[in-house]
């Protein structure tokens, strides 16, 4: 299966892609939208981005790429987040005096980072395959990346210190994302953008009371901004079922009475 997903090498979106397939052809993209235009085109059979982390929340960029796209969901994958200090050759934790990191990361292990590290010089990078790129090609000593255990492998660093992630609980939820339809299981989540028509006291209360009605269970709602004016908003919702399910079906009917409804896939659901 040729598979699109974020890059350079060495990334978590990597580390997904291998364990969903690891016998894949990836093709590394720059950026979540990149990924989403190559598999339109049928570039890629299949592309797969990151749709939440259970730290930091929602991924803006996916969430507003799948609302424009025809493209939708068809599997989850639950990936853990393990970060780890990499340094060049035999390298010294205690002698690290700047440290490489993707914002994402700094803010998995911030509490790590002003503990043990708090004069160290934190340089942003664009993502973690290019903190270990930036790594390797320095050769300092006293440098060094927060980083997964792949592309501390990949690039041939040295890990300094393990599992340095604040929450041992961190993982990032990852989709995969076509053109292709799934068949209910019984055991499914349905993500939907819901964009109301009128605004209104109570809105929300009665878009959530249609579901609650129809026994259908909640485990996800945020917002983000229409792109419009000031105020307007789209709200982001996972439940548990799928459209099959008739209790799904009458309920989204009910919503596309109120507001614009795009279902952004049906799938089977890990948790």
């Amino acid at each position: 299966m040729k598979l699109a997903t974020l890059g350079p090498k060495g990334t978590f979106s990597h580390e997904a892609a291998l364990c969903l397939d690891p016998k894949s052809e990836i093709l590394f993209q720059r950026t979540i939208q990149d990924v989403i235009e190559q598999t339109e085109a049928g570039l890629a059979e299949a592309g797969l981005v990151p749709l939440e982390n259970s730290v930091s929340g929602g991924v803006g960029e996916t969430l507003d790429a799948l609302t424009a796209s025809e493209l939708t969901i068809e599997r989850e994958i639950i990936h853990p987040i393990v970060q780890n200090l990499a340094g060049n050759g035999s390298g010294n934790a205690s002698a690290i005096t700047t440290i490489l990191a993707h914002p994402q990361s700094y803010s998995q292990c911030e509490s790590f980072l002003r503990k043990y590290y708090p004069e160290a010089e934190i340089i942003p990078t664009s993502s973690n395959g290019k903190s270990a790129e930036m790594l390797r090609d320095s050769g300092r000593a006293d440098m060094g990346a927060i980083l997964p255990e792949l592309a501390i492998k990949l690039y041939r660093l040295e890990r300094l210190r393990s599992a340095i992630q604040d929450n041992r609980y961190n993982v990032t939820r990852f989709v995969l994302i076509s053109y292709g339809a799934t068949k209910a299981t019984g055991y499914d989540r349905t993500s939907l953008a819901i964009y109301p028509q009128i605004d209104h006291p109570g809105l929300l209360h009665d878009m959530l009371g249609r579901l609650a009605g129809k026994g259908i269970n909640l485990s996800k709602i945020e917002s983000r901004p229409a792109k419009g004016k000031l105020g307007d908003y789209i709200f982001f919702i996972d439940i548990q079922g799928h459209i099959q399910d008739p209790p799904v079906a009458e309920a989204l009917e009910d919503l596309r009475k109120k507001a614009f409804l795009k279902v952004l896939g049906a799938y089977p659901r890990q948790y």
